[in-house]
């Protein structure tokens, strides 16, 4: 298994360099240090540093740029992550190689896991310069916990459940940009990246429930914003990867299924 995941990071890494080297590593380094921009010019120019005084009860911290700008992050790691894991069953089937890799002795998860490792080196290193402009523009960690280690890894874990169903759907479908983009959008909104969930309709608060990354976002910036141990959160913790073994479960189902049919489509 360790063969096949090396193996998968060395193909994907060397179709990256020789495909697009640069389109995507400027994209996700726009897209970041776009989020970090806006955050700053809303903050000084528009709101003028003028805060709700409920965002402090609900984020808890009132430094609202940190809070935003370690979000932003999140949310451009999330559907980088997402999107490439997801997209890599329909990729190989569009470019002809689907039927070779079901043929191969080599285990799925080490395929996805394979994936999923090669886009999370690739999406830090894209997005440090960001993180760099973003110490300049207000960014203070003054007191981050050791445990936020493990707050990113549920985190990750997360979002490698998620993109597990949507690789099934992806595949059955064989759609990409309309599966994808509603999801983004979904989890963009209610997952508590750019605010906190309080401030949401009752029923979208549900509904965010209902998606693992909430409360993993919530983990990690709660311990690297005020220094709390997320161990104090076992509820959170235990929602998190209850909720990923169930999307985990349900990918695995999904794609299976979809593979078994996407052949029998293109015969009939």
């Amino acid at each position: 298994m360790l063969q096949a995941i090396k193996a998968i990071i060395y193909r994907n890494q060397i179709s990256d360099i020789r495909a697009y080297p640069w389109t995507f590593t400027m994209g996700h380094l726009l897209n970041s240090t776009y989020i970090i921009l806006v955050s700053y010019f809303t903050y000084h120019y528009l709101i003028q540093g003028q805060l709700d005084s409920k965002f402090s009860k609900f984020a808890g911290t009132d430094d609202y740029l940190t809070y935003v700008i370690i979000g932003g992050l999140l949310s451009t790691i999330s559907v980088s992550m997402m999107m490439n894991v997801s997209r890599s069953l329909i990729t190989e089937w569009r470019e002809g190689t689907l039927e070779v890799l079901l043929l191969s002795p080599a285990r799925r998860s080490a395929y996805f896991i394979g994936t999923a490792i090669q886009q999370l080196y690739r999406v830090v290193i894209e997005l440090f310069p960001a993180l760099i402009i973003a110490f300049f523009l207000g960014l203070k960690l003054t007191n981050p916990d050791s445990s936020a280690i493990f707050g990113f890894l549920l985190f990750m874990i997360s979002c490698f459940s998620i993109a597990l169903v949507l690789a099934g759907v992806m595949l059955y479908t064989r759609d990409t940009y309309f599966v994808q983009n509603n999801l983004f959008t979904v989890t963009g909104l209610v997952c508590g990246f750019v605010f906190p969930i309080e401030y949401l309709p009752v029923p979208l608060q549900w509904l965010s429930k209902v998606f693992p990354i909430t409360d993993s976002v919530f983990l990690f910036r709660d311990s690297m914003l005020t220094g709390i141990p997320i161990w104090e959160s076992p509820l959170k913790i235990m929602s998190v990867l209850g909720l990923s073994i169930i999307y985990t479960l349900i990918g695995a189902y999904m794609i299976k299924y979809a593979e078994r049919t996407v052949f029998d489509r293109s015969i009939a």
